[in-house]
């Protein structure tokens, strides 16, 4: 069963085609057997020994990534989404076995006639199935038996999830929904803590990297210095004038003009002799639309489309071989029969378009882009001359060749192989600087890199790269970590003290109803999806339980480590009652959902390899 799946799911023809069968069951279907020392190359995680293939994971990801418009955070949000699905899925499809779930062959037959992708002339065409199941190199046995896993897991889904149920009295619920709550705020923040007592000595910094020296395990990492020629940089020093626009346009029209365009109609036939027999008929005057409805009769279909009209081309030298044959400049002209691929055409001119030039106002926004990325593209060449005149010139010295390229010196803080946030996030740049020839025996060797260049149009770079430290795997050393350990001790005292501070001051709140060390000076009216507070913050206020006896009610919520809202509960006043039973309804189902994924995964055993970036 699992090869069977495993073939389904791989090919890449079939998910195209048979894409909304898998839409449908919801069934993915990546899992592949086996263990080897390549595990995490391969797969992206294992269920239960199962491994989910890498490859068709990152495929889906990006997929899905592509609405994410380059937010990394959501990016990454995005693919553990896409992870969590495919492991609940299988999950799913191994219950649904275990519970004996079956697909009878009766039913799975009535399924498969349904799928349009196998209709012709508007029914189930047995030979289509077999020829689209053949040309994907599918038998119809293990087809048939991919669908039946799909469908058992969704007739699982349909009978645990899609059984719930609103009674009436749950719409009660909108009254709270609704509910509005008027509080005053204040922000309050860690500044206000007193730190001039605080010495942090090196005894104490030592005691902490002995007490937790496992968690200053590092992977490889290096530090490196870099000149950059990047287009990005010229981007805001380069100005067109409309002068210069003007001249383009000008000087270029026929760039900035809109081809001629023909509308043709065409009628194919298999024979010859049929062909000269039409174009007689529309020598004598037999109408073409005549002669089209004839011969739509037929089943022969042209190999630009139905017979017919097949629309507007540019009169360029993307026009279609046929068409160019045709010669045709008058309209309503017809041509002689043109031999294609499988028979002849006759051609038809239904209509003609002069070219026109593109209206100035439109066109000056696409040159000014031209001439901006023209202009961008030559500082950019001239600044990569410089860059390799300096690599011949003092290949041995990096200030010597910045120096002579104009370019500015960088140096990085500790790298590592798959750092996002630095230039190593090219591929391109990190196989450079963990290559062998800037690291050799756990040392720099102090070599400098030949010119890197990396992306494309606008975000196109050039580097030259000379690492100059690095550190292998394993536990960093106290002088490396000593800043990183002495920051986080001073964090912790300014959190242990903002957050005791707080305490203080909520507490005085509560026994005297004021405080010196707050004002609350600014009042809000919140709905339960207001965002004129942080989301936390009025969660938080929601949360409050009202006072019985109309006694103002305090609240804390910290927003981070260093800024918190103390709020006072004024009043609350409850909304109107709504029917929301369909939304209380989908609320249901996803908590039976996720109750039966949580459960489903307490039971099985999931490894998720190392660099899944999730």
């Amino acid at each position: 069963m699992m090869e069977t799946i495993r073939a389904a799911a791989n090919h890449v023809a079939v998910k195209i085609i048979f894409a909304i069968i898998i839409i449908s069951f919801i069934f993915t279907g990546v899992f592949s057997g086996g263990n080897s020392a390549r595990d995490e190359q391969i797969y992206i995680a294992k269920v239960d020994g199962e491994g989910i293939s890498r490859a068709q994971f990152e495929a889906q990801a990006s997929a899905e990534s592509s609405r994410a418009m380059g937010d990394s955070t959501f990016i990454k949000q995005i693919r553990r989404d896409v992870l969590a699905d495919q492991i609940n899925n299988y999950l799913a499809y191994q219950l649904s076995k275990e519970l004996n779930l079956n697909i009878s062959d009766d039913r799975l037959k009535e399924m498969i006639s349904k799928q349009k992708e196998f209709f012709e002339n508007g029914k189930f065409s047995n030979q289509k199935y077999l020829n689209l199941l053949a040309a994907n190199n599918f038998t119809p046995e293990a087809y048939a038996e991919s669908i039946r896993a799909a469908a058992q897991r969704q007739q699982l889904i349909s009978s645990l999830i899609y059984s719930d149920f609103v009674v009436p009295n749950d719409s009660d619920f909108s009254q709270l929904l609704d509910q509005t709550r008027t509080i005053y705020a204040a922000p309050i923040s860690s500044s206000i803590v007193k730190m001039d007592d605080v010495n942090i000595t090196t005894e104490d910094e030592q005691k902490y990297y002995d007490e937790h020296k496992n968690s200053f395990f590092r992977k490889e990492r290096v530090k490196f210095k870099y000149i950059a020629n990047s287009k990005q940089d010229y981007l805001n020093t380069i100005s067109i004038d409309d002068k210069d626009i003007k001249k383009e346009f000008n000087d270029n029209l026929k760039e900035y003009t809109y081809p001629a365009k023909k509308s043709f109609s065409v009628i194919f036939v298999k024979d010859y002799n049929q062909a000269e027999d039409i174009v007689k008929d529309l020598s004598s005057g037999t109408e073409f639309s005549t002669v089209l409805k004839n011969i739509n009769q037929n089943e022969d279909v042209s190999p630009y489309g139905k017979n017919g009209s097949l629309g507007w081309f540019a009169d360029n030298d993307d026009l279609p071989q046929p068409f160019k044959e045709a010669n045709l400049h008058n309209i309503g002209e017809v041509s002689k029969p043109i031999q294609v691929e499988g028979g002849y055409v006759i051609v038809k001119l239904d209509d003609l378009q002069k070219a026109k030039s593109m209206d100035y106002d439109y066109a000056k926004y696409q040159i000014k882009t031209k001439l901006q990325e023209n202009k961008i593209q030559q500082h950019f060449e001239n600044a990569e001359d410089k860059m390799k005149s300096a690599l011949v010139n003092h290949s041995n010295d990096f200030d010597a060749i910045a120096k002579e390229a104009g370019l500015d010196v960088k140096e990085t803080d500790w790298t590592y192989y798959n750092d996002a946030s630095s230039i190593a996030r090219y591929p391109e740049v990190r196989d450079v600087i963990f290559s062998s020839d800037m690291i050799a025996d756990d040392k720099v060797t102090g070599k400098i890199s030949e010119i890197i260049p990396v992306g494309r149009d606008l975000d196109m770079s050039d580097f030259i790269i000379q690492v100059v430290d690095y550190k292998p795997e394993g536990i960093a050393s106290f002088e490396e970590v000593k800043n990183e350990i002495h920051q986080k001790l001073y964090d912790d005292i300014v959190d242990s003290r903002f957050k005791s501070t707080v305490d203080d001051i909520v507490k005085e709140l509560n026994e005297k109803g004021t405080s010196k060390q707050v004002q609350f000076s600014t009042n809000y009216t919140l709905k339960r999806d207001s965002n004129e507070l942080d989301r936390k913050v009025v969660d938080m206020v929601f949360n409050l339980v009202p006072s019985a006896t109309d006694k103002r009610v305090y609240g804390v919520e910290y927003i981070n480590k260093h800024d918190a809202y103390i709020t006072v509960l004024t009043q609350v006043k409850d909304g109107e009652w709504q029917d929301v039973s369909s939304y209380l309804l989908r609320y249901y189902l996803q908590n039976t959902y996720n109750s039966l994924a949580t459960d489903m995964r307490s039971r099985a055993k999931i490894e998720i390899m190392p660099n899944s970036n999730l």
